[in-house]
């Protein structure tokens, strides 16, 4: 996606010069866990024009396989971002109709070819707001997967101006057995998998207990996600978990300012990948930790996509320095 942004902390019907970049949620994981170092391939499809052939030089520039991005049409999916400020929030502008990725098909891919030397597929349900076409290119990928045993993982990622509940769900719910690993909040367990709360709970022990009600009737192996809560516009607190069928990890909460906060729950993504990756699924602390340090990290930085290495995040990880590092 193109992402366009009005500087100074500006609003879109006030501006009439924008910042432009990449960006997109699978995106910016692929870039992400390149940057770990990781052997990344990105599947997407983007107009055969001056913008697609950009898109590919910025995945390309970070280390991010394109071999199997289709290019055709002329179309590529926008989004406005107006940076909030204070008690100003941000807000985010779609304009993603008849995009080339819009019209992506099954039968514009090879997936034995896609697919050779892969271990892992990650996806999110913005991609599958997109259009039926789409969709249904993402079943298929997923049976494909499943017949591979390649691990998958799915961060849920509604978005309430791309599609509505009922349409979320249901997509979710088609694609639910095939998942390993969600990326989920109790939101999402509720309004997606119809998991029903415990209403003599409240606050963080309500939502525990319904995501540990979620992964225990799914076939999913991890459910990790964060908290969020909002001071300001710039200033956040993140508190992170992990959930097995037995067990709950959680991290303290970490209060933080904020440069830019666009693709910081991809940054935790590619961060937990990382981790379960690096320790064949073995060390859930580390990668909820790792996860979550990349995430405050990316707050720090502007853009989409996080792209520090995975020594700066384990320095953090170590020290959580503020001094200058000289």
């Amino acid at each position: 996606m193109l992402r366009l942004t009005p500087p100074n902390y500006g609003i879109i019907e006030d501006t009439y010069d924008y910042l432009a970049t990449f960006g997109g949620t699978e995106a910016n994981v692929a870039i992400s866990l390149a940057q770990f170092g990781h052997s990344t391939k990105f599947i997407s499809k983007l107009p055969d024009n001056q913008l697609g052939e950009a898109a590919i030089k910025y995945l390309n520039a970070n280390k991010v396989n394109t071999e199997e991005v289709i290019m055709n049409g002329e179309n590529i999916g926008i989004y406005f971002l107006e940076t909030g400020f204070g008690i100003r929030p941000s807000k985010v502008l779609y304009n993603r109709k008849n995009s080339s990725m819009t019209t992506i098909q099954i039968s514009q891919l090879q997936l034995d070819k896609a697919f050779k030397d892969v271990s892992w597929f990650h996806f999110s349900g913005i991609t599958l707001a997109l259009s039926e076409s789409v969709r249904n290119t993402v079943y298929d990928i997923l049976k494909y997967c499943k017949a591979h045993q390649i691990y998958v993982s799915f961060d849920c990622n509604y978005r309430k101006t791309l599609w509505t509940i009922e349409e979320a769900r249901y997509a979710y719910k088609c694609i639910e057995p095939y998942v390993d690993l969600f990326f989920a909040t109790a939101f999402d367990a509720m309004h997606f998998f119809d998991v029903q709360p415990d209403n003599s709970l409240s606050g963080i022990e309500k939502d525990f207990d319904v995501l540990k009600r979620f992964i225990c009737t799914n076939n999913s192996s991890f459910v990790f996600g964060y908290q969020r809560n909002v001071f300001a516009a710039n200033e956040n607190s993140i508190q992170a978990y992990a959930f097995t069928k037995d067990e709950l990890k959680e991290t303290k909460p970490m209060r933080f300012q904020i440069y830019d906060r666009i693709g910081s729950g991809d940054a935790f993504a590619a961060g937990v990948i990382h981790g379960l990756m690096k320790t064949n699924l073995k060390d859930i602390g580390f990668a909820l930790e790792f996860g979550l340090k990349a995430s405050i990290l990316k707050h720090t930085l502007w853009g989409d996509a996080f792209k520090l290495s995975e020594k700066d995040v384990l320095k953090f990880m170590e020290n959580e320095s503020f001094e200058v590092s000289r």
